[in-house]
């Protein structure tokens, strides 16, 4: 979280108590570190049916990028057939791990990024809609970083959040190589990957906590007398909504007690100090500690866009918990020796599958965080995507391309969309969730890339 964080000052005195709008407790730790306890909305916010704001504002659209490096099986990644909603489609081998989801899903099969260049050059066209620039780095902002320019970014603390969960990278001076959220040229907003990092900044704590602190006294202890006297003005159903809060805090305090701190890195470095990692893996855990901060994050109106890098492009990650197969580079030594190596297209598949089941954990949290009348996936849009689709022939088509969540209604869910005939242009994609987003445009991308057409059949 570098670049784009653009925290306001909070609410002081009084207006900490005010759950008509955006609220907040504060109090001091041991050593006199300052400590925020963001809350999420409660119903005295929200007008009667919890579909708008007391005020009669509308509920705040969401939007997040999460990422994933070295493409797919797209034999077990598209769905079969010709494509419908609710009962008409099935989720593949792939996406099975998203089952419970289903219902939030819209899988786009039949689509090419049209920018040559294997990894670098998929990132860029699938996330900003344009080559690479001569230098390596993005050409034009990306999906993220677009949305966050709008409405939708307007009036929380942070304009967006950024966050990576396994540096493994390959060497070499790509910003592209090294962080998806882009500002525009020259203006690289690098994952945070640190956890502990995370949650000073999401905490408002002028020092990040140790784990050792976090053990001994939670965030929850120094605002009580606040917090218990907010219980006493709200009704039932608040209470009941900040104590699930409260117990959210701890539980996600408790875990990161457990991750050493250091373990996990902070901001990246530039891209070109950045070194070739044939170590890093992407711990369930850690996953699972970053997928309930963001959730927070936005259950909290901290911030509506995020991005989440849960791999890098053609990142040289490690999956060992898979097995004695995954004790290689998944990267260098499963997907680009695939026909060299026993059962290869099956530990290219299940690799995948590893990372969907990780995003299904990430929209577990995600389901399970009320906001307003229904859950944060009821106002998210959320593309699902990568660096390139055939890992070992770097090819474009066939395309990974998910979209999840409602964007509250203004995405159909529970459809399956095949391109008709030829290749359809990714770009469709990123102008369709830009409009969404509240963004006023007739065209997106550059070159062969630029798109002035939308997928209608995911939009409500």
């Amino acid at each position: 979280m570098t670049a784009s964080d653009t925290r306001k000052t909070r609410p002081t005195g009084d207006d900490r108590l005010d759950v008509t709008r955006r609220g907040c407790l504060r109090g001091l730790l041991a050593g006199g570190a300052l400590a925020t306890l963001p809350l999420p909305r409660l119903a005295r916010a929200m007008g009667p049916n919890g579909d708008r704001f007391a005020d009669g504002r509308p509920l705040p659209r969401r939007f997040g990028v999460w990422f994933f490096g070295n493409g797919i099986h797209p034999e077990a990644w598209h769905p079969a057939g010709p494509g419908g909603t609710g009962s008409d489609w099935s989720l593949s081998r792939s996406l099975s791990p998203l089952a419970a989801h289903k219902a939030y899903l819209s899988v786009l099969s039949g689509y090419e990024v049209r920018a040559d260049g294997a990894h670098v050059g998929g990132t860029a066209g699938a996330l900003t809609g344009a080559v690479p620039h001569a230098s390596g780095g993005a050409q034009r902002p990306s999906i993220d970083q677009l949305v966050a320019a709008g409405p939708v970014g307007e009036g929380t603390p942070l304009r967006s959040v950024e966050v990576g969960l396994s540096k493994a990278t390959p060497a070499g001076p790509q910003p592209l190589l090294h962080a998806i959220s882009h500002q525009g040229p020259s203006a690289v907003n690098y994952p945070e990957y640190d956890p502990h990092r995370l949650y000073g900044r999401l905490f408002g704590l002028s020092a990040a906590p140790d784990a050792e602190r976090l053990s001994r006294r939670s965030v929850l202890d120094v605002v009580r007398g606040d917090f218990t006297a907010l219980r006493a003005r709200v009704g039932q159903g608040d209470r009941r909504r900040l104590d699930a809060h409260a117990d959210a805090v701890r539980d996600l305090e408790r875990r990161l007690a457990e991750i050493p701190m250091g373990a996990c890195g902070g901001i990246a470095p530039p891209a070109a100090d950045v070194r070739a990692d044939d170590r890093e893996e992407a711990p369930a855990a850690l996953h699972d500690v970053m997928s309930r901060m963001i959730a927070m994050a936005l259950a909290c109106d901290l911030t509506n866009v995020f991005s989440y890098a849960f791999t890098l492009p053609a990142a040289h990650v490690y999956y060992r918990h898979l097995g004695e197969a995954f004790e290689r580079s998944f990267h260098e030594d499963i997907v680009h020796l695939v026909d060299a190596i026993p059962d290869g297209y099956g530990l290219v598949a299940q690799g995948v599958e590893y990372t969907m089941q990780a995003l299904a954990t990430t929209l577990d949290h995600f389901a399970a965080t009320a906001v307003g009348g229904g859950t944060l996936l009821d106002e998210l849009a959320m593309l699902v995507t990568s660096d390139v689709s055939y890992g070992w022939t770097h090819e474009m088509r066939d395309y990974p391309a998910l979209v999840v969540g409602r964007a509250c209604g203004a995405l159909r869910g529970d459809v399956h969309v095949p391109a008709d005939g030829a290749q359809r242009n990714f770009s469709d994609i990123l102008l369709t969730l830009a409009r969404v987003g509240g963004v006023r445009a007739d065209a997106l991308g550059l070159g062969a890339c630029r798109s002035t057409t939308t997928v209608d059949a995911i939009v409500a």
